[in-house]
């Protein structure tokens, strides 16, 4: 009989750490590609202890809906989708900065400041200051609702529509990726239009004056000129940029 108890008590123990270890992948998954958390100067050992502080939590929230796996290869084929799971999460929301970004290389190359780049520290890219700029704007208007919170609220509504251990790699999850990159080029267009086609117009003016007018100067001034427009404007539209991606954040999370 003691036998029988300690037997159902090791299968009992081994279904909940199977259980934690499935929650533990897809929360992994979200630590390692999450905007702010995706950083290379951020040490592994805080990204591996924050997983396991995040795991221990939400374990006993979502652990109803994982099913442990009965065999060793159903067991690496749910950590693998749960791995993958939690980095599209982190992925969807980083995409939200890259549209940022892009958004502040178009108004650079409007501005004349296309040349003018610097090395990211997040990800090693070469990237121009006014790209730099926006993103780190996008991430502010982040930390400023709370997103990582509601990235973890998000973490556990994945669970609805995305079952733990569960292939990812169907028509919905497709359509959902694509639907958030079109997404994140219409929010890059929104950020960049105002500056970028005031500073088109400008470039108009001054060519026209430069016609009118040949003996002005106005072409040798045309990209100094251009790129003091550019800046103000950029001072000038910083509310609006924040309006802007705070309503791309909000519609991310929005259930």
């Amino acid at each position: 009989m003691g036998w029988e108890f300690a037997t159902g008590d090791w299968g009992w123990l081994t279904g909940q750490a199977s259980v934690f270890a499935l929650v533990a992948a897809r929360v992994l998954g979200l630590c390692l590609t999450a905007p702010v958390l995706a950083v290379p100067e951020l040490d592994w050992r805080f990204r591996l202890a924050l997983a396991a502080t995040l795991s221990a939590v939400l374990a006993p929230v979502v652990g109803s809906w994982v099913e442990p796996p009965t065999t060793w290869s159903a067991a690496a084929w749910a950590g693998l989708s749960e791995l993958l799971a939690g980095g599209f999460l982190g992925w969807s929301a980083a995409l939200v900065v890259a549209g940022a970004r892009a958004a502040g290389d178009l108004v650079a190359a409007q501005a004349g400041l296309a040349t003018a780049t610097l090395i990211d520290p997040e990800s090693g890219e070469v990237l121009n200051p006014l790209g730099r700029l926006y993103g780190l704007i996008a991430l502010a208007v982040f930390l400023a609702l709370d997103g990582p919170l509601l990235l973890v609220r998000a973490l556990v509504d994945s669970y609805q529509t995305m079952p733990a251990g569960r292939m990812l790699l169907s028509t919905q999850t497709v359509t959902m990726a694509f639907g958030q990159v079109g997404r994140v080029l219409e929010l890059a267009l929104c950020a960049a239009a105002p500056p970028a086609l005031a500073l088109a117009l400008a470039g108009i003016a001054v060519g026209w004056l430069g016609r009118a007018a040949p003996s002005l100067p106005f072409t040798a001034l045309a990209l100094p000129l251009r790129s003091l427009i550019g800046v103000a404007l950029v001072l000038l539209s910083v509310t609006a940029l924040v309006a802007t991606f705070a309503g791309a954040w909000s519609a991310l999370f929005q259930p």
